[in-house]
Formats: structure tokens, sequence, C-alpha cells
């Protein structure tokens, strides 16, 4: 922690045109997002074998380890490189810094990407944890989740 306070959240997020996106607005993104990621990894799981279905085989545990790294790969890259994933492009969402609206690097990108995840893994607890992460934003002025507050980024509506 340092001793200086947060600078204050942008007020005018950047352009007149830009506000807040809603958490409804930002789950379908999410929801799509999951669809991107999920449906070809299905194919590619199921195509060499993996039955994601199988709680006993010994290949789970490196089949959950390709998901988790393709879904914080694709957030990463997607966020840092332009702003937003595909789900939030189609929503007409994008990802800024919550101080002056300026793109997100990729450190903070990572940041981003990274809280959800680590809050996944958690053995028994980790899909209460990852919902934790999301629910934040229903009751944060600036809609941040605690991955968006981790980041210091907000989402708003193109």
């Amino acid at each position: 922690m340092n001793d200086y306070p947060p600078p204050p959240p942008l007020t005018d997020f950047s352009t007149e045109s830009d506000r807040l996106a809603s958490v409804g607005q930002r789950a379908i993104a999410q929801l799509l997002d999951g669809l991107i990621i999920g449906i070809p990894l299905f194919i590619l799981t199921y195509s060499f074998g993996g039955d994601i279905t199988d709680t006993e085989d010994s290949n789970l545990l490196w089949l959950t380890l390709l998901w988790l790294g393709v879904s914080l790969l694709y957030n990463t890259a997607m966020i840092a490189v332009y702003g937003a994933t595909l789900g939030k492009r189609i929503m007409k969402l994008r990802v800024v810094n919550r101080t002056d609206g300026s793109p997100v690097n990729w450190t903070y990108a990572a940041v981003r990407a990274l809280v959800p995840t680590l809050a996944g893994v958690v053995p028994v607890i980790g899909f209460a944890l990852n919902i934790a992460v999301y629910v934040r934003a229903f009751f944060h002025p600036f809609r941040q989740g605690l991955h968006d507050a981790a980041a210091g980024t907000i989402v708003v509506r193109r």
C-alpha cells in the first residue's frame, strides 16, 4: 500500500458518448466470451480424446490448466490490444483506465484477467469466490468488480 490516496475516478469517461456499462451488458459479454472460448476448446479437447465429464481422468488437471490458460491469455491479450474481448466488442463495451479513460496496458490487463482466474481455482469454494469477484460491480458506484478495482479499470459503453 502507498500513502497516497488513489486519483479521483474518471467522471466524464473520456468522451461525452462513453458511459458506464451496465452489469447486465457485462454479463452478456462474459457469456459470449465463454462461448467463444469454450466451443473451440471443447471441440479440440474432444478431438484429442479428452473426457471432461470423467472426474477420475488423470488428464483432467491438464485440461483444466489448458482451459484456464487459454482464458487468461485471451482476456489479457484482447483487453491490452483492442481494449475489449470479442464479447465486449459485440456488446459495444470497452475497458479503460478509471482515472483518465486511457487504454489498458498489458500489465493491468493481466491483473484484471488474473483475479477471477485465481479466485476460481481455489478448491471447493472457487466458484463462489469467482462469483464474488463480479458481484461487487452491483454495489460499486463505478460498477467495478474486484478485478476492475485491482487493475484500476472501468468498463464503458462505446
